[in-house]
């Protein structure tokens, strides 16, 4: 029997962090923002609720380890009953934050069990099996959902079969599960509406000021990507599972229209670029930057996600600076040459300090990642990483240990020093950068944990591990 669909919610679930190894933090929700602004085009009523914005001060203890922020569930539940949604979709970003997402579509159920759920993200693209343990949880979108959500609406409106239906994973009524290979990545990414930022409360994620950054030169900011897909292989990341491993760009015109609208007809003065690989194209990224010099944009700009390195040059530098560029975070990793080729990181270790320099020079702040306690790593590479980030002396240094995440190379290295990772059982929120899972270097799990404090002490503020930072860090 066919069924109309009208009305969708959009929710971004509320979120678990660790006590004293964890900020919170809240962003626009890009993925969240395209998929609404595609679903409006095809005629659907769509609502956002960000959980994480409305809610950022009510916080939950869970235990003596955990805390979880966000509107609580009689709020969620309220919510979804006021606007009646014939589906409600959430994102799942990371494997972390699964069952918080998944809690949501317990929520949804609760509330109606008409309701149709969608989950979709990194985390469901990457382990469809371990979201469809839900039985609240109806389907998964698999890879990019802009043009595949509203096909499966469609689909699940004539009750049409979905057994061979591309991007997409469900359970059937006898309990089978069915997980189809997922679309092809979108290609012209310029075809697609820009994110809807009046899907939620844009300026109050500048008025909590939280950005995943932590940096902010200017207010109001908000969030912009140019490009999807990373040709990297680095065996940590599960983000191909969604964008892919090509590099896809945004034409430069249209990238720079968005940035004008966003701030002169918005009002923002401050842009954070989320791409994984922006200056993957050179010539792209400088008609990019020139292209916001000659447009008169004059706003700060940086790149909270990480900013790849091999590209880099003075020339470009230069450029970025000029175009407002005011702070990098670049994705180091590693200070040992062979750790760096083990986990497939294309990182021009030989020229990275002069890459620093430079951006010292240009008065661009530097700010690093750096990761260790990878399977077989050994104590003495880790401290190479260590003097390496103290060498490089950048304006702040942070320390993740190394995070087995499903569907990733790393996932499989990891399962033969801890198989209790794949235990049904096991808590997914323990897959955090501030949590270790992985015996190495005959350290214990607790001396991996405690030796990432000692360190991130010592490199920033040249501390011992019984000292405090400076106030706010």
């Amino acid at each position: 029997m066919s069924r109309k669909i009208k009305r969708i919610m959009l929710i971004n679930p509320p979120r678990v962090i660790y006590k004293g190894r964890e900020r919170k933090r809240v962003d626009f929700p890009l993925g969240l923002g395209y998929l609404g602004a595609m679903l409006k085009l095809e005629g659907y009523e769509v609502q956002g609720l960000d959980v994480l914005l409305e809610g950022f001060d009510q916080d939950e203890e869970l235990g003596e380890e955990k805390i979880r922020f966000g509107l609580n569930s009689s709020q969620i539940r309220e919510r979804i009953d006021s606007f009646a949604p014939d589906v409600v979709g959430v994102s799942n970003l990371f494997t972390d934050g699964a069952p918080s997402a998944l809690s949501v579509c317990d929520l949804v159920k609760s509330v109606d069990s008409d309701i149709i759920t969608l989950i979709g993200g990194f985390h469901p693209s990457s382990a469809p099996e371990y979201c469809l343990r839900k039985k609240s949880v109806d389907y998964i979108v698999l890879g990019e959902g802009e043009y595949s959500t509203g096909m499966l609406l469609r689909k699940i409106e004539k009750n049409a079969d979905l057994t061979r239906f591309p991007g997409v994973a469900f359970r059937t009524a006898d309990g089978e599960i069915i997980i189809n290979p997922p679309i092809e990545p979108i290609q012209g990414l310029d075809i697609l509406p820009w994110p809807d930022r009046e899907l939620f409360p844009v300026f109050k994620y500048a008025e909590i000021g939280k950005p995943h950054g932590d940096e902010l030169e200017q207010f109001p900011y908000t969030t912009i990507i140019t490009s999807r897909g990373c040709t990297a292989r680095c065996v940590f990341c599960a983000a191909y599972h969604v964008h892919g491993r090509r590099f896809r760009p945004r034409t430069p015109d249209n990238v720079l229209d968005e940035m004008e609208f966003l701030v002169k007809k918005m009002g923002f003065r401050e842009l954070h670029i989320e791409d994984d690989n922006l200056t993957h194209q050179r010539s792209r990224a400088k008609m990019i930057f020139q292209g916001m010099i000659d447009r008169k944009l004059n706003i700060s700009w940086t790149g909270s996600n990480g900013i790849a390195l091999y590209n880099l040059d003075e020339e470009l530098l230069t450029l970025m600076r000029q175009s407002g560029c005011y702070a990098l975070w670049l994705p180091v990793e590693s200070g040992d040459p062979e750790i760096l080729k083990m986990i497939k990181k294309p990182m021009p270790y030989k020229r990275v300090s002069r890459l620093v320099h430079i951006m010292k020079d240009l008065g661009i702040k530097t700010k690093g990642f750096f990761m260790y306690g990878f399977p077989g790593e050994t104590v003495e590479q880790m401290e190479r990483t260590f003097q390496f980030a103290k060498m490089l002396d950048l304006d702040y240094s942070t320390f993740f240990l190394a995070t087995p995440l499903p569907g990733t190379e790393l996932w499989s290295m990891a399962l033969k020093e801890n198989p209790d990772l794949a235990k049904s059982d096991f808590d997914v929120e323990r897959l955090k950068y501030a949590r270790s899972n992985v015996m190495t270097g005959g350290l214990s799990l607790e001396e991996m944990e405690r030796t990432r404090k000692k360190v991130w002490l010592k490199v920033n503020w040249d501390l011992e591990e019984d000292e405090q930072p400076p106030p706010g860090m």
